[in-house]
């Protein structure tokens, strides 16, 4: 399979539309995924999923496969292309799709009524605060916790190195704790 699909970057390099086909097929669905967590509008999901492709096909020449696969590099492109946009139109909350990715079902983790009780409250204080979170906080909970990527492909994604990025979701959980806090102390 990385043969064929080296094949086919080496043919997309060249102009030939059967490698720009291939990529396209191949990775269309997870790009889309990932714009689609960032990015509420369907159309605009739409346009900058186009557009991580056209801006991927323009710079070929910049991708480098010893420096990580063609996915992570064009899921790099696609995750600048969603935050600029969001940043462009002052979007600040990020869009989790509960169809794909539905909330745990806390009452087959817990016991008796009170535990069910607290943990439902606790998972509704934990919604309350992620909405206040920015959306790179939000696509980095997501990438790590919903789609269960490991830290160094999330850091590839996001272009960051991967002590940092740990760091940052410390600090983003620490964040959430302190938010939730303030919720329950506001009741």
């Amino acid at each position: 399979m990385i043969e064929l699909e080296q094949q086919m970057i080496l043919a997309a390099r060249k102009g030939r539309e059967e490698g720009y086909q291939y990529l396209m097929n191949r990775y269309g669905n997870q790009v889309h995924l990932l714009v689609a967590q960032l990015v509420p509008d369907i159309r605009d999901v739409e346009e900058l999923t186009q557009d991580a492709f056209i801006r991927a096909f323009e710079h070929l020449s910049d991708f480098n496969p010893q420096r990580g696969s063609f996915c992570t590099w064009l899921c790099h492109i696609a995750y600048n292309a969603a935050l600029n946009h969001m940043r462009s139109q002052n979007i600040s909350l990020l869009h989790f799709d509960e169809e794909l990715y539905p909330p745990p079902n806390v009452s087959l983790w817990v016991q008796d009524e009170e535990e069910k009780s607290h943990e439902t409250e606790c998972l509704s204080l934990l919604n309350r605060a992620i909405e206040h979170l920015r959306p790179e906080e939000h696509a980095l909970l997501h990438m790590r916790y919903y789609e269960g990527h490991t830290l160094g492909k999330i850091a590839e994604i996001m272009g960051v190195a991967e002590m940092p990025l740990a760091n940052r979701l410390q600090r983003i959980r620490h964040k959430l704790s302190k938010l939730m806090k303030n919720e329950q102390d506001n009741r």
